[in-house]
């Protein structure tokens, strides 16, 4: 008789978690990872962290899983913001302090007793006063905090704030930066600070440049990328659901195709087992890639931006240095415009295309497309003939 593999989706279930979040079949934990970050923060509460990796390489999952559930169990409050693409950074800090009051006023609000009745049988019950809020977001962050640390004093705060190179930049993140690192200085010890982001050079903008008032003490520590580990433990999740093999090395080489971003392996194993059983990986890899390729995306990301803005993209994208003269000059001719492109109008463009998460600054002068799979997208639309930045490239659209 012939033993029934199970399906994708009849893998095993953990049955101890008591909240209404389901357990994860697929997730790949790093709790001694987790627990080195938390040992050093511990060690020097005084030192911000601050972590750099790429997007999408699992920062994000590792911060509201691993780690939030190490600080836990090491007796602290984690809090995790998300900075990408935050307007108000400030706002998006005091919405998840919020976030936290509110659901510990209703824990407490279980417990605490305001009424004992005459045979000591009789209990009421009542949350406590919920705060007043602030006009002035700084105030309101400082306010926040202070009520959590009289409703835990024993417990320490951990701030996660991903992708926190967005509080260099001028007007509210730098208000927000400021208010932070105001509010971890008036608290000690009650509050430890991680900081994440893509950009290496603009969160070391952050916390490396001695010139500005910001976290310029933070410990630097680059995030690692998966590895073997993971890649066995995937190759056995495929083996579970079809009974089948995989070799690491195939795998490994499907992860490097995929940028090393561990969603993405995951995404395609799972089309790979229910989609296409049986198909050989690469042909499976292919067919993947095809369904999955953001060219709608790109190509409505790209209708949106002035020419200038587009000759630019496609001369990064080729390694041109943007304010190398020569490429000034073909910008300018690509835009039927007399001599080298001005720098100021250069700078304005690029801080665009900054602001619009299209590229990271890598250092002074110097910029990268900050998605691989954009990169490969602008080459693919110009010519074999377009060999030097900023030569006329025929439009996406």
């Amino acid at each position: 008789m012939s033993r029934r593999v199970p399906s994708v989706w009849e893998f095993p279930q953990k049955r101890d978690n008591p909240g209404m979040e389901l357990d994860d079949p697929w997730r790949y934990a790093r709790p001694d990872l987790a627990g080195h970050y938390v040992a050093r923060l511990l060690d020097a509460p005084a030192r911000p962290l601050a972590v750099f990796g790429p997007r999408q390489i699992g920062k994000t999952y590792f911060l509201t899983h691993d780690l939030r559930e190490h600080a836990e169990q090491a007796g602290l409050r984690p809090i995790y913001v998300d900075l990408w693409s935050q307007a108000d950074p400030l706002g998006a800090i005091n919405t998840a302090l919020t976030t936290v009051l509110r659901a510990l006023a209703l824990r407490l609000g279980e417990t605490a007793v305001t009424r004992v009745g005459a045979l000591g049988i009789s209990v009421g019950m009542a949350p406590p006063a919920a705060l007043a809020p602030v006009a002035d977001p700084a105030a309101w962050m400082a306010a926040q905090f202070a009520e959590l640390r009289r409703l835990e004093p024993d417990r320490p705060v951990l701030m996660m704030l991903d992708e926190a190179q967005t509080l260099a930049r001028s007007g509210r993140g730098d208000a927000a930066m400021k208010a932070v690192r105001a509010l971890f200085n008036a608290h000690p010890g009650g509050l430890l600070l991680l900081l994440t982001g893509s950009s290496k050079s603009q969160l070391l903008a952050l916390v490396g440049d001695h010139s500005r008032t910001a976290f310029k003490l933070a410990a630097q520590v680059d995030f690692p990328l998966l590895g073997m580990g993971f890649l066995g433990f995937v190759a056995q999740r495929y083996r579970l659901a079809t009974g089948r093999d995989v070799a690491l090395a195939d795998l490994d080489w499907t992860f490097t195709q995929l940028l090393h971003r561990p969603g993405e392996l995951i995404d395609f194993i799972r089309y790979w087992i229910a989609d296409v059983p049986g198909t050989e990986l690469r042909a499976a890899l292919a067919g993947f890639q095809a369904r999955t390729q953001p060219q709608a995306a790109f190509e409505q990301r790209w209708a949106a931006l002035v020419p200038l803005q587009q000759a630019l993209l496609q001369a990064l994208a080729q390694g041109a240095k943007p304010f190398a003269q020569s490429t000034r000059l073909a910008l300018a001719a690509r835009l039927g415009l007399e001599g080298p492109l001005p720098g100021g109008t250069l700078s304005r463009a690029l801080q665009a295309l900054e602001d619009e998460h299209l590229l990271v600054r890598e250092d002074r002068g110097r910029y990268a497309l900050a998605d691989a799979q954009l990169q490969a997208w602008l080459l693919q639309q110009m010519p074999p003939s377009a060999g030097a930045p900023g030569r006329e490239a025929p439009s996406a659209g």
